[in-house]
């Protein structure tokens, strides 16, 4: 089956859903991105670290940004009002249990319908439908900062709500329809495609984060990529369906079976 994601880079485009892949090959990957965007000029930015961490076998500082190893990112921002921000999902990410309980990542691309229909929100922003209704208004126009800027300001009258958003930085007063989301990030998505498809270090919990890229990819009709541990280990893939967790920011729980050995994935709403 071709793939429905648009990438901005070629990095990425050769795999296909349900390909096992090598920890260090999916590692490699997402540093070759990194380059890229180095080798494209794009503002570097944030900490110094470039790799991933193993608490297993390094030292984690639990009260410092990033466990002590804050992460390189770089800025895409193609509207000029802030910063838009791309990292290496890897950069920084505990890869505890490596070699232990597992050593490979899947790939799996999942269809852009399933967030177009059922995600209801993001990290921080708990409804992003007056949103969803702002983008379908975006894409009537030519993307223009001025065409954008004043679309801004029309939503901002009809949806004057504010409160305020805590990040890692700061506390500031927003918007309550564009709270942690930036127009920026959907524009370079749908101009160019995803830099960093979502990685998990995990095999049973999806979505927490990548919130942010699966709306914005989706919206786009692109299918929304992700990297899974994969439950496996020296070589054997697992026999039958395994399950993996939506457990935010959908209007219910979603669970994903995952057959490797057949090559298939159903969706059900969790009933309680």
């Amino acid at each position: 089956m071709k793939s429905r994601v648009r990438y901005w880079f070629d990095t990425f485009k050769h795999l296909k859903s349900f390909d096992i892949i090598p920890y260090q090959d999916v590692v490699d990957l997402y540093l070759k991105n990194q380059s890229l965007l180095e080798e494209n000029k794009f503002e570097k930015l944030g900490g110094d670290n470039e790799r991933p961490i193993n608490s297993d076998i390094e030292k984690v500082d639990n009260k410092g940004f990033w466990g002590g190893y804050s992460p390189r990112y770089y800025n895409i921002d193609p509207h000029g009002n802030k910063l838009t921000q791309a990292k290496a999902d890897v950069v920084s990410m505990d890869m505890k249990g490596l070699g232990k309980t597992w050593t490979h990542f899947v790939y799996l691309e999942i269809p852009f319908e399933l967030f177009n229909n059922h995600q209801v929100s993001v990290f921080s922003n708990d409804n992003i439908e007056p949103y969803r209704e702002f983008l379908n208004d975006i894409d009537k126009t030519d993307l223009s900062k001025e065409k954008v800027d004043t679309l801004i300001q029309e939503y901002d009258k009809k949806y004057p709500e504010t409160s305020y958003m805590n990040t890692m930085f700061r506390s500031y007063q927003t918007k309550d329809w564009s709270k942690d989301l930036e127009v920026s990030q959907y524009i370079t998505l749908k101009q160019n495609g995803i830099i960093y498809p979502i990685c998990y270090n995990s095999s049973k919990y999806a979505f927490l984060r990548g919130s942010h890229r699966s709306f914005f990819l989706a919206h786009t009709k692109s299918d929304v990529p992700i990297f899974l541990q994969c439950p496996m280990l020296n070589g054997k893939i697992p026999k039958g369906e395994w399950e993996v967790k939506f457990e935010k920011h959908f209007d219910k729980t979603i669970i994903m079976k995952v057959n490797l050995r057949e090559k298939y994935l159903k969706f059900y709403k969790e009933v309680l």
